[in-house]
């Protein structure tokens, strides 16, 4: 008989108690948002509490291995496939314990693989609890000044239901070992929020649908937590959290696992949530050493974005503030991950203002940092008084702005070596001269990429990290903002070497190859000071594009040494790309070993 039927069998019933469902009034029916929820936009109004009763939680059927849309972080060598009712049939990625994907016709509830989680995390004498609640604190001190995709109220808010839910069905054997050092969290209600405006427009607010809907904010709202706590633990370093590596293989086959259950239904209905679970899967697997794999993540993030249409600001209109706020977010996070690839890793462009009819109208962020956005009063956005959440976005603005002078300065290089590529006889000798009104565009966008940092805030200038190194300025609000200004720094110097050698290529600059190696070498000096001024753990926590950045910078210094043998920019050059090699090591980064065995016959 199938599992369809399997409720139809005759016989006695187990006396087992069914997964406490998530509160009804954390669901919501509004297509497209069935992430994590703000309880203001929730659909379940006060009338609807006498179906809410009724509701269960919803099993949901996992892929099987050998299903083409299975997709984990395991080894692509699938091995046979393994239940997780016992804690001793495990798979290893990286040496380390991770769950392995049900067989094909097992279903699972989102608060099963929580408990599943919660038996591996108890392999190693942790608590996941504990864990996740260490990843938040974390992320939210280290990594969200780069990364704002998350409300962290909501987010908070949803852990505390899974963690509540988790502990209230007695559990027995292994699920014991998780809560010896902690006391499980006390069973609570949640407040039934006031009633949700999107009640009267959510079509067909059924018991059926609701049902559906339950089962799918279980399974996003537990990707979107094992996606958070992976990002954490694959990108900050060991001397911030010292346990990241024995975890951060668990996380993410969680998150992976949970997201190839109902990827079908994600990408027909996606959400903000859709696009940063994604972007924090492709960073993960970037941090593990495996950038083939992490541009393909990255790549279903993008083609959502486009989907979405969340470069045209209309697509926004009538959506709640903060799943607005978050999209537009991850709209310019993606649009500048799409140019750090094209940059750093010679990736095509695909998210650029050419590549869409309208062009891109998206607004930047403005900020939902403030504290009164709550899980109660989701409506509420920042206030214009509340100085934190204005500084905050002014420097993730900051960098959306440099990124996109400076992409549009070398799409114009481009189309300009593309139009004189195509003027040229078969038989003519290249001619890259420029006419006066090329050289005039771009004189304009350079000088507009070269004064995108002028009116950065004074606290993220490059002179201000003495005053946050010395101790009197230890709070995570003066933190994030150094991670901010040291990601802006030598970002901009970055970018301004890969914009000197693009002028280079199109005789842009007098002639003079000393002299253009003499440039570039005063770029590297600015960006090593930066680099020496700032704190090294702002240099950690800024992750692996960061080293990207400073690798292509290493390379530059190379061909300088190449080039110039009997120069005394030979001998600068040196000394600088020691110094960057130092760094590297320091970093501890997969990507330094490739620089390091190309450097040996220049130094």
């Amino acid at each position: 008989m199938s599992t369809k039927k399997s409720q139809a069998k005759r016989g006695p019933k187990s006396r087992k108690k069914p997964d406490a469902p998530v509160p009804p009034e954390s669901v919501s029916t509004f297509p497209g948002r069935r992430s994590i929820l703000h309880p203001i936009h929730l659909p379940f109004a006060a009338s609807s509490s006498s179906s809410s009763n009724s509701i269960t939680t919803v099993t949901t059927t996992t892929t099987t291995a050998n299903s083409s849309t299975a997709a984990t972080f395991a080894s692509p060598s699938n091995s046979s496939p393994s239940s997780w009712d016992t804690p001793a049939q495990f798979a290893s990625v990286r040496g380390f314990t991770v769950p392995s994907p049900p067989p094909g016709g097992q279903t699972f509830t989102a608060i099963g693989r929580w408990r599943d989680l919660s038996r591996a995390f108890a392999l190693q004498n942790k608590v996941v609890e504990q864990v996740v609640e260490q990843c938040f604190g974390l992320f939210f001190q280290y990594l969200y000044p780069l990364t704002p995709l998350v409300h962290e109220p909501s987010l908070r808010h949803a852990f505390s239901l899974f963690a509540s839910q988790s502990s209230s069905t007695p559990r027995s054997g292994m699920d014991r070992v998780a809560d010896t050092s902690l006391p499980a969290p006390s069973p609570r209600p949640s407040p039934r929020p006031p009633p949700s405006p999107w009640a009267a427009t959510s079509s067909g607010a059924t018991s059926a649908s609701a049902t559906e809907a339950l089962a799918c904010w279980n399974d996003a709202t537990f990707t979107l937590i094992t996606a958070v706590c992976a990002e954490a633990a694959f990108l900050l370093p060991k001397n911030l959290f010292p346990q990241g590596e024995a975890v951060a293989d668990l996380f993410l086959q969680a998150s992976r696992d949970c997201l190839s259950s109902y990827l079908e239904a994600d990408l027909e209905s996606p959400n903000a949530n859709s696009i940063t679970i994604r972007y924090f899967h492709s960073n993960c697997v970037h941090a593990a050493g495996k950038p083939k794999y992490s541009w393909h993540i990255f790549g279903e993030a993008t083609r959502l974005t486009q989907v979405m249409r969340l470069h045209d600001e209309a697509s926004l209109e009538g959506l709640p503030p903060i799943e607005a706020e978050l999209r537009r977010r991850a709209f310019w996070i993606v649009y500048m991950g799409d140019k750090s690839a094209a940059i750093l890793n010679n990736r095509p462009i695909t998210m650029h203002k050419y590549c869409f009819d309208t062009g891109i109208t998206t607004a930047y962020p403005t900020g939902i940092e403030d504290p009164s956005v709550s899980v109660g009063n989701a409506n509420t956005m920042s206030s214009p008084g509340d100085s934190h959440a204005r500084r905050f976005i002014a420097g993730f603005n900051a960098n959306l702005k440099m990124w996109q002078a400076a992409s549009d300065l070398l799409i114009q290089v481009r189309v300009f070596q593309d139009q004189k590529s195509g003027e040229l006889n078969p038989a003519d000798p290249p001619n890259q001269v420029l006419t006066e009104p090329e050289r005039q565009r771009l004189d304009s966008l350079f000088v507009h990429f070269i004064t995108s940092m002028d009116d950065l805030p004074p606290f993220l200038q490059a002179h201000t990290f003495p005053a946050t190194t010395d101790g009197r300025a230890s709070t995570t609000e003066a933190n994030q903002f150094v991670i901010q200004c040291a990601n802006l720094q030598v970002s901009f110097h970055c970018l301004h070497m890969v914009i000197i050698q693009k002028f280079e290529d199109i005789a842009f600059f007098a002639p003079g190859a000393e002299q253009a190696d003499l440039r570039k070498t005063e770029i590297v000096r600015d960006m090593l000071r930066v680099m020496h001024e700032a704190p090294f753990w702002s240099l950690q926590v800024n992750g692996e594009p960061y080293v990207e950045k400073i690798r292509l910078i290493g390379a530059t210094l190379l061909s300088i040494i190449h080039r110039n043998q009997a120069s005394p920019l030979a001998a600068r050059a040196r000394g600088d790309f020691s110094v960057l090699l130092d760094v590297l090591t320091r970093l501890d980064s997969k990507a330094s070993d490739a620089l390091k065995n190309t450097s040996r016959w220049a130094m």
